[in-house]
């Protein structure tokens, strides 16, 4: 599943987007010249929301299994996680901003929730007519 999310230069990936039927996502933050990754690698198997913050911020969003489509989907700045790592050790995952909106969005995507099912102002990114010029 890494291999998968760093070929499509993604930040998380649920096992469901490819067609496995398991509780289990992959996330790891990218570099800040967005070329690669940074920080810890994240692999969940079966994640539980232990708490989520009441405070939302709307920011846009894509997905790797909607390719082109973004919008705003408000999320919660910080979350609490349990699950299991890959040896079946459990583990209990604080995160915040960006890394917890990754959280969210893999888990929503366990349950059977695409992003475009919260955003309210979908868009299509068109494809940039010079780009392979």
């Amino acid at each position: 599943m890494r291999t998968l999310m760093v070929k499509n230069l993604g930040v998380g990936l649920a096992a469901p987007q490819i067609g496995l039927n398991l509780r289990v996502f992959v996330a790891q933050l990218p570099a800040d010249d967005s070329h690669g990754y940074k920080g810890k690698f994240y692999a969940v198997f079966n994640p539980e929301t232990v708490s989520i913050s009441k405070k939302l911020s709307p920011e846009e969003e894509g997905c790797l299994s909607t390719p082109g489509y973004y919008g705003a989907v408000p999320r919660a700045d910080k979350i609490t996680v349990s699950g299991f790592d890959k040896n079946g050790r459990k583990k209990t995952i604080k995160a915040e901003g960006f890394l917890a909106r990754i959280f969210q969005h893999e888990i929503d995507h366990l349950n059977g929730i695409l992003f475009l099912d919260k955003s309210k102002n979908i868009r299509k990114l068109e494809k940039n007519l010079n780009e392979n010029e």
